[in-house]
C-alpha cells in the first residue's frame, strides 16, 4: 500500500506530536525547559525506533528516511512560502539592520568552527560535516537537512541525518542552557522568573467575518492553501524548466540544479514577495483584495509546516549514522554552542543602549534553534514580550537573509572542490571567507555602538 505512504507518515507525525503535548502538559519538569512539542514528538518517534527496529525487523529504523525526508522537504518550503505571504505593517528600522548584521556574524562564527574542527579533529570527514552545525543552529531542521542532502555523496549517505542531528542538539542545548541562563539572571537583576515555559501565544488578531449569519473560517482557510498552491505549482514549473535547461551542461548542470532543488522555498519565498508586490500595485489603484491573505491563517499554516518539518526530521536519524558521527556531532555542537553564548553575550552589551539582556536571551535562543525557542526564552524575562525585542528579532531575521547570500556561497565552495587536488587549500579559502565575514560584521556593529555611546 505505497499509495499510502506520506498519509501514515502524516498521521504518525500527529499522533507523535499529541503525545508529546500531553507529557508536557501532565509530567513535572518537561514544562520547565525549553523544548518545542513537536521536536519532544519526534524525539519520543526516535527513540522507540532505534531501540524496536533492530529487535523486530533488523533494520536501523521502522522509518522509510527518503520518504520522511520528503515531507520535511515541502514541509520547509509551504512554511516559508506562508511565511512570506504575510503583510507587515512595521517599518524598518537601523536597529533592525544591526540585528540582522549580529545574526549573519553568528551563522559565519558556528561554519567557521566546524570547519577548524573538522580540519584538526575529524580530518577523515568531509569539511562540510562541521559547516552543517551553522544551518542545523542558525536556521533549523528544514535547511540543515536539505543542504545535508546534497552532500548525501560527500558524506556517506548520512548528510541529511547530520544536518538534522546539528539542530536536534542546538535545540537542546539552547532550551536547557537558555533556562539557566534566565534562572541566573533572575537571581542576579530581579527578574521574576517562570514557573514552567509553555507554548501560548501571546497577542490578539482580528479575523474578519463576511456574514453574521454564518461564522466560517473555512473559506479563508481555503484561499490561502490555493494560494499557496498555486505559487509552489510555480516553483516545481521552475524546476522542470530548470532541469531540462541544464539537461546539456553535464557534471556543471547536474550541481545547479541540485542547488536549485536544495533551495525550493527561496524560490517560493520569491514568487510569494512578486505576489505581494502585485497585490499593492492593485490595491495603489483602488482595488480591494486585502480579503487575499489572512494573516491569521497565514500564521496558522506556517506553524503547522513547521512542527511538520521538525518532528518529522528528527525521524530521519539511524544508528548508522550515529555511530559514524556521534562524536564528531557532540563535539561540535559544544565548541558551537558555547561560542554562540559567549559571542552573543558580549555583542549585545555593545550594540544595544537598551534591553541588552532580552537580546541577548532572545537571539541566543534563535542561534541556537529556530525563532519559537527564542521568542520562548525571551518570554522568560519579557512575560508580555512589551520589549520591541521580539519584532526586531523577526524582522532582523528576515534582513540576515539577504546578508547571509554570499554566506552561503563561501559553505559551498568546499563542496564545488571536493576530491580535487586542492581540496584542502579550498576548504582553508572556507574558513578565511567565513572568519572574515564574522570579523568585519562584527568589527562595523561594533563602531556603530561606540559612536551611539559617544552621542
Amino acid at each position: 500500500m505505497q499509495e499510502w505512504g506520506i498519509i501514515v507518515y502524516s498521521l504518525l507525525i500527529g499522533v507523535l506530536m499529541f503525545f508529546a503535548k500531553i507529557l508536557k502538559t501532565w509530567v513535572p519538569g518537561l514544562n520547565k525547559v525549553v523544548i518545542p512539542t513537536s521536536l519532544l514528538g519526534g524525539t519520543i518517534g526516535l527513540i522507540i525506533s532505534l531501540v524496536f527496529a533492530p529487535i523486530i525487523i533488523g533494520e536501523d529504523t521502522f522509518i522509510d528516511v527518503d520518504l520522511m525526508g520528503y515531507i520535511v522537504y515541502h514541509a520547509l518550503a509551504i512554511g516559508f512560502i506562508a511565511l512570506a505571504l504575510k503583510r507587515s505593517t512595521s517599518k524598518i528600522k537601523k536597529k533592525i539592520w544591526s540585528t540582522g548584521m549580529l545574526i549573519t556574524s553568528t551563522y559565519a562564527l558556528q561554519a567557521a568552527i566546524g570547519i577548524i574542527l573538522v580540519l584538526l579533529l575529524f580530518s577523515d570527514k568531509f569539511v562540510g560535516s562541521g559547516m552543517l552545525v551553522a544551518l542545523g543552529f542558525g536556521q533549523g531542521p528544514g535547511l540543515a537537512l536539505s543542504i545535508g542532502k546534497m552532500w548525501d555523496a560527500m558524506l556517506g549517505g548520512n548528510g541529511a541525518a547530520l544536518g538534522v542531528s546539528y539542530a536536534f542538539l542546538g535545540f537542546v542545548f539552547g532550551g536547557t542552557i537558555g533556562v539557566l541562563i534566565i534562572n541566573i539572571m533572575s537571581r542576579k537583576k530581579g527578574y521574576a522568573k517562570p514557573k514552567n515555559y509553555n507554548e501560548e501565544g501571546i497577542g490578539k488578531e482580528t479575523i474578519e467575518i463576511d456574514t453574521v449569519k454564518e461564522i466560517s473560517l473555512l473559506d479563508g482557510l481555503t484561499t490561502q492553501v490555493i494560494i499557496i498552491a498555486i505559487i509552489y505549482g510555480l516553483v516545481y514549473l521552475t524546476l522542470i524548466i530548470a532541469n531540462v535547461g541544464l539537461a546539456g551542461l553535464g557534471n556543471i548542470g547536474d550541481t545547479i540544479f541540485g542547488l536549485l532543488k536544495g533551495f525550493n522555498f527561496i524560490i517560493g519565498i520569491m514568487y510569494a514577495l512578486i505576489y505581494k508586490q502585485i497585490l499593492y500595485w492593485l490595491e495603489r489603484r483602488g482595488k480591494n483584495v486585502k480579503f487575499i491573505t489572512n494573516n491569521y491563517m497565514l500564521s496558522n499554516i506556517t506553524s503547522l509546516a513547521f512542527n511538520i518539518m521538525i518532528a518529522g526530521s528528527v525521524l530521519t536519524i539511524t544508528l548508522d549514522f550515529l555511530a559514524t558521527y556521534g562524536v564528531q556531532l557532540i563535539v561540535t555542537a559544544i565548541f558551537a554552542g558555547v561560542a554562540t553564548m559567549f559571542y552573543l553575550r558580549y555583542m549585545t552589551t555593545k550594540v544595544y543602549g537598551e534591553y541588552q539582556d532580552q537580546y541577548f536571551i532572545g537571539l541566543f535562543g534563535m542561534l541556537t534553534g529556530v525563532a519559537s525557542t527564542g521568542l520562548a526564552l525571551l518570554k522568560g524575562i519579557d512575560p508580555n514580550l512589551e520589549t520591541p525585542v521580539a519584532e526586531e528579532m523577526v524582522l532582523g531575521s528576515g534582513t540576515a537573509i539577504s546578508m547571509a547570500l554570499p554566506l552561503f556561497a563561501i559553505l559551498f565552495i568546499p563542496s564545488l572542490t571536493y576530491g580535487g587536488a586542492n581540496e584542502l587549500l579550498w576548504s582553508i579559502i572556507a574558513l578565511v571567507g567565513c572568519s572574515l565575514y564574522t570579523i568585519i560584521f562584527a568589527t562595523i556593529l561594533l563602531f556603530r555602538g561606540r559612536k551611539k555611546d559617544k552621542a
